[in-house]
């Protein structure tokens, strides 16, 4: 009995850190969080997502299975939706435990855009900052060093991860910067129902002329205008996200002969989300 029990301690000692261990267990608020903390935690961690890729981040409530899930976790990863002004105090009060990362920060982030070209204004603070490569490799330095401070066992696979994270950060960032740059743009305006994708242009040189004002779809008066500028510019496509209603965007695109197409920022295969996004835009900026 003696010799199974000091053969049974030698091998806890021998074994590695990622066998002896549990992986670490992670909160993120959005799809494409999951694919970043995956890529640079790889084995060493368990991701949960709140905000199903289908779901509006600005109106979705956790589901119970979840709550349950957040009482178990070690780290929140968070990046400033909507959804965690309204219930991350609450997650925290359920689990003390459980360390709140800011993976935003070191970011400054741009006002929120609502109205048409002739009437911007700010509301709030743009919170899609996952749409930038260039702040995608802030995000990621910062979920690297959490991930290193809550396991430091495994400091070198972290480590590691974001090297790789990093280069596929880099693929995508030149990838989208050739397929918008390969011929001249004819336009650099496109209208889209949701303000989601300021940091993408903004990345890419491009304005994006917001249908939604305020969280609500645009009256009569908005909506006049936004066909008259979409007119004016010969602009023959209308964006929606697949999480957002189509009435009003549909409404556009048929008084001005054009089209809908939707693209989806909250996809968890990031570099695919990306590729497809910039793909939608070339095919009709171009």
């Amino acid at each position: 009995m003696r010799f199974l029990a000091l053969f049974a301690l030698i091998l806890s000692f021998a074994l590695p850190a990622s066998f002896a261990a549990e992986p670490l267990k992670v909160a993120v608020s959005i799809p494409p969080q999951k694919y970043f903390v995956e890529a640079i935690g790889g084995p060493h961690v368990q991701v949960e997502v709140l905000v199903p890729a289908n779901a509006e981040p600005e109106t979705y409530e956790p589901t119970p299975r979840q709550l349950t899930a957040l009482s178990q976790a070690d780290l929140y990863m968070k990046i400033g939706v909507p959804l965690e002004r309204a219930w991350l105090e609450r997650f925290t009060g359920a689990n003390s435990k459980m360390v709140v990362v800011d993976t935003a920060h070191g970011i400054d982030r741009m006002p929120m855009m609502k109205g048409t070209h002739e009437d911007v204004g700010k509301s709030g603070l743009d919170p899609h900052i996952w749409l930038s490569p260039v702040l995608v490799r802030i995000q990621a330095i910062n979920i690297r060093d959490a991930l290193i401070k809550a396991d430091p066992g495994n400091a070198t696979d972290y480590r590691q991860g974001y090297a790789r994270l990093a280069q596929t950060i880099d693929h995508v960032d030149g990838d989208i910067l050739q397929s918008l740059s390969a011929h001249p743009l004819r336009q650099t305006k496109f209208i889209v129902f949701h303000p989601a994708f300021g940091y993408f242009a903004a990345a890419y040189g491009l304005t994006q002329v917001p249908i939604e004002v305020e969280g609500k779809e645009p009256g009569p008066k908005q909506l006049a205008e936004l066909i008259d500028f979409a007119k004016k510019n010969e602009i023959k496509v209308v964006f929606i996200e697949p999480q957002f209603a189509r009435k009003a965007a549909k409404t556009i695109a048929d008084s001005i002969g054009g089209q809908v197409v939707t693209i989806d920022p909250l996809q968890e295969d990031w570099p695919a989300g990306m590729t497809a996004i910039a793909s939608a835009l070339q095919k009709t900026l171009q």
